[in-house]
């Protein structure tokens, strides 16, 4: 089968959706399938080159960095080069940039009999965006286009009921597929190392709640008097200085080491050598660190928002209330720490990505004989 994923921004970047088109891109291309993946070009990179066994195809816009990603060239593109790549399925990723609407809204127009599916990836709530306002101007906007796709494939549950209260979209035309994980060898942490490794990866955006781990290392230095910690955080963003600046403030630089994003293998040694992973965020649509943490059998501790509280059901994982407060936080660390620890075994949340990739492709599968019986 012929399958063309398409999203705004590089996919060989760092980030939650990034990792969920490559993975997909490359499992699906392992078991037959001919994939490539659409992409705008923000970074400027060569306009086309063979990855992981499957193609990406970047489309430059002299827009796409004023104008949340549209691509007035992918139109020109598409009339032009469609009939090449010629796929059966076209599978969207992203609804926060207009590149997503952009394309649905060409393909139903120029290519009508392709099934769309779209992936939405909808990680922050209403009252969280900039402001209601723009948020519904935008949905009312948008939301007509959207439901042109002909199936909605949802990270969470969490997701699955932002994307029918936010866009109108049945459930009878959604599936449910969580992220999936690396294939990792069984370990056992047995380290005489008496600090405690605390970790978190990602973007330093507000949402993410990196403040509030800060926080936390703060009570526990300085409330707790717990000293044997260190905190390693791995990420970069727009609330990086910020945050720099908050912890020489609140005399945490001793305790932190930071780094920017890492190659695929340094990051999980950096997993694999912490004891407790924390992502105390507002609104997530699944939590791909949480999920490869309790892969590599480290507990976490998380916020019962949105879809993390949908890891509680996994051994090895700790919730608190949102916004958290420092000190129960501080006292879940020294509860944690304080015995053995390891999480698993897991639910079927917790997957390998080929596993994610049949789930995949049977949807994929399902809409191309569907098309294939209204042609004839």
């Amino acid at each position: 089968m012929k399958i063309l994923l398409v999203n705004y921004s590089e996919i060989t970047l760092p980030g939650g959706v990034h990792k969920t088109i490559i993975e997909l891109a490359k499992n699906l291309s392992l078991s037959g399938h001919d994939v490539t993946v659409l992409q705008g070009n923000p970074n400027k990179l060569q306009k086309e080159e063979i990855y992981n066994d499957f193609k990406i195809i970047r489309v430059n816009s002299i827009f796409s960095n004023f104008f949340y990603g549209l691509n007035p060239e992918i139109y020109f593109y598409l009339k032009k080069n469609m009939k090449n790549i010629d796929p059966e399925i076209v599978h969207i990723h992203g609804y926060h940039t207009l590149f997503s609407i952009e394309i649905i809204y060409l393909i139903k127009k120029l290519y009508p009999s392709i099934p769309i599916v779209f992936s939405p990836h909808l990680d922050i709530s209403k009252g969280t965006i900039a402001g209601k306002y723009l948020w519904n101007l935008y949905n009312r906007l948008s939301k007509n286009i959207i439901r042109k796709s002909k199936y909605f494939i949802a990270d969470s549950e969490f997701e699955a009921e932002t994307i029918k209260n936010e866009l109108g979209i049945n459930h009878n035309n959604m599936s449910i597929i969580p992220l999936g994980v690396d294939t990792f060898k069984s370990i056992k942490k047995n380290r005489k190392e008496k600090k405690v490794k605390l970790i978190y990866s990602g973007y330093l955006i507000n949402r993410k709640g990196v403040n509030f781990i800060l926080e936390c290392l703060y009570n526990l230095l300085y409330e707790s008097n717990f000293k044997n910690v260190n905190l390693t955080i791995i990420g970069e963003g727009p609330e990086k200085k910020k945050l720099i600046k908050m912890a020489n403030k609140f005399n945490l630089e001793e305790y932190i080491t930071w780094k920017t994003f890492l190659p695929r293998n340094e990051f999980i040694d950096e997993v694999m050598k912490s004891d407790i992973s924390l992502l105390l965020s507002n609104s997530e649509a699944y939590g791909i660190f949480i999920a490869e943490s309790l892969a590599l059998r480290i507990p976490c501790i998380v916020t019962k928002k949105t879809a993390l509280k949908e890891f509680l059901n996994e051994p090895g994982c700790y919730a608190v209330n949102y916004p958290p407060d420092p000190k129960e936080v501080a006292d879940l660390i020294m509860q944690i720490s304080g015995k053995y620890n390891i999480a698993g075994p897991f639910t079927k949340k917790i997957r390998s990505w080929d596993e994610v990739a049949q789930d995949y492709a049977k949807i994929y599968l399902k809409l191309q004989k569907e098309a294939q019986n209204a042609d004839d």
